[in-house]
């Protein structure tokens, strides 16, 4: 049996107004944090909601 692929179209990646890394919760940017910090030597990084894009964003600068 052949199967013929469907032509499918890909959505673009969605990048924000702000130009950042995004993540779509708290708990995701949270968790990125947590990563990274196991993973390498860094400044303390906070999480923010970005008030351009309403998403998620890494800083080092305190709130």
């Amino acid at each position: 049996m052949n199967h013929k692929a469907l032509n499918t179209v890909r959505p673009e990646p969605v990048t924000p107004p702000c130009n950042k890394k995004i993540y779509n919760t708290e708990e995701e940017a949270q968790d990125m944090i947590r990563f990274i910090k196991e993973h390498r030597r860094t400044r303390e990084l906070y999480a923010y909601k970005c008030p351009v894009c309403g998403l998620w964003h890494l800083t080092s600068k305190k709130k």
